[in-house]
C-alpha cells in the first residue's frame, strides 16, 4: 500500500507560482494496526516560527519527505493531533484508540508570507489537492474519514468519497477559546462521560488549554454520537 502512494505522490509537485515552503507532498500516517478510520486536519504550519521543523525537512531525502509523518519523532506533524485535541475527540466520540487510527491533513503543502507567517493555502492548492486524495482514497479504502475544518471537507467532499465522512470543526486554539470559557471543564465531563473516561486516561492530553479540547470532544459527541466501529 505505501509504496503505491508514494507513487502518486511523486507525481504531484505544484507549480512553482504556488511558492509552496515544501516541494514534496507526503503520504497519511497509517500505523499498523489501522483500524480503520482516517483523520484529516487542514495543512502543516511551516511558517518561521516552525523553522526548526522546516530544516529537517529539508534535510531529508525527497522520499523521506514524503514520508514525514512516519518519520517525526516529536508526535506525527499535524498540530490538532500532537497537542491531543483529536486523539481526544477520536476516542471519545468514536470509541476507537487514538494509536491505530491514521492521521494527514488535506492540503499536502503549506504556504508563507513574505514574513514568514503561515498562511492558509491558496484556492488552487487546495484544487490541486483534491485529485491526489481521489487516488489516495482509491487505495486507502477507510472505514470512516474524520475532518476537522472546513478546507479538509471541501477537499473529501470533492474528491467524490461516497463513504463515511464525519465533519467536524478545526480545533484551533483561538476558535476554540471564544467559546470553550462559557462552560466549565468539570460540568462537561460530568455531562460527557465519554470524555472522562479517555481524560483519567491520557491526563497528559488535556495538560494544555484543558478547557477548549474538552469542549472540542463534546462537540465531536453532540455531532455524531457513539459509534464504535
Amino acid at each position: 500500500m505505501k509504496e503505491k502512494l508514494f507513487e502518486i505522490c511523486k507525481k504531484c509537485i505544484p507549480p512553482e507560482k504556488e511558492n509552496v515552503v515544501i516541494g514534496e507532498g507526503y503520504i497519511p500516517y497509517i500505523p499498523e494496526d489501522w483500524n480503520g478510520v482516517l483523520v484529516l486536519a487542514e495543512s502543516q504550519n511551516l511558517s518561521k516560527q516552525n523553522e526548526e521543523y522546516v530544516e529537517w525537512l529539508q534535510s531529508l531525502m525527497p522520499l523521506e519527505r514524503m514520508d514525514r509523518l512516519e518519520k517525526h519523532k516529536n508526535g506525527i506533524g499535524v498540530y490538532p493531533w500532537d497537542d491531543g485535541s483529536l486523539k481526544l475527540a477520536v476516542e471519545s466520540a468514536l470509541g476507537v484508540k487514538a494509536c491505530q487510527t491514521a492521521i494527514s491533513n488535506a492540503v499536502l503543502w503549506s504556504q508563507r508570507s513574505n514574513a514568514g507567517a503561515n498562511v492558509n493555502p491558496s484556492d488552487s492548492l487546495r484544487s490541486f489537492s483534491i485529485p491526489i486524495w481521489k487516488d489516495f482514497l482509491e487505495i486507502l479504502q477507510p472505514r470512516i474519514i474524520l475532518t476537522a475544518g472546513k478546507q479538509a471537507e471541501n477537499i473529501i467532499r470533492k474528491s467524490g468519497w461516497l463513504g463515511k465522512h464525519i465533519k467536524l470543526r478545526l480545533p484551533a486554539k483561538t476558535a476554540m477559546s471564544r467559546v470553550s470559557g462559557m462552560f466549565k471543564a468539570e460540568d462537561l465531563l460530568r455531562r460527557y462521560p465519554e470524555v472522562n473516561k479517555v481524560v483519567i486516561k491520557n491526563p497528559a492530553w488535556v495538560d494544555e488549554y484543558k478547557e477548549n479540547k474538552i469542549f472540542f470532544a463534546c462537540h465531536a459527541i453532540s455531532i455524531l454520537g457513539r459509534e464504535d466501529i
